[in-house]
């Protein structure tokens, strides 16, 4: 009596719908692959010969980023002993900081004892200032267009320190 009930094209619709919509998928994964490979082809075709071109330009670019790293940290050296001379003589001439400091140094309740012996830019020879050795901007770069060649040479005229003209004026490092 079932057998006989039973519709077997109802029964396997839903089977038949779920097979439908995998096919579908499918397919879909399969153009889908087809695309990858294809780009991937023209990836290796086309643009890693290009990538492999501009790898030198690169190279160069990442040597002067790392110049002028060092540049900064150099120059933040420099302004680092600069700014501690300029603290030395504050201290030295009481040039006050703040005005708060100027208040408190004068009711000298929550100052600082003054030190005996302060440091000094002042060489303990001769008690002549001193200031700190920086760089000067004329060895890291250079005016814009061609450099005359007496200008190039070093005061002393030796020519084999000159700079050359086909180095980089913006790399941050010192000519020699």
């Amino acid at each position: 009596a079932y057998f006989q009930t039973c519709n077997l094209d109802e029964e396997l619709k839903p089977v038949v719908v779920g097979i439908d919509r995998m096919m579908l998928r499918l397919e879909e994964f399969e153009n889908c692959l087809e695309l990858v490979k294809a780009e991937s082809a023209v990836a290796l075709t086309q643009n890693i010969p290009r990538l492999v071109a501009l790898r030198p330009g690169l190279n160069a670019l990442c040597d002067r980023i790392d110049r002028l790293d060092q540049f900064v940290a150099m120059v933040g050296k420099n302004l680092d002993a600069v700014e501690k001379q300029v603290q030395i003589a504050e201290e030295e001439l009481d040039i006050p900081d703040k005005t708060l400091n100027v208040l408190l140094k004068s009711l000298n309740f929550f100052g600082k004892p003054k030190p005996t012996n302060r440091p000094s830019n002042r060489n303990a020879e001769t008690g002549i200032y001193e200031p700190v050795p920086v760089f000067k901007t004329e060895q890291y770069f250079r005016p814009n267009g061609p450099e005359p060649e007496e200008e190039a040479r070093n005061p002393d005229g030796d020519e084999s320190e000159a700079a050359s003209p086909s180095e980089d004026c913006d790399t941050g490092t010192p000519e020699k």
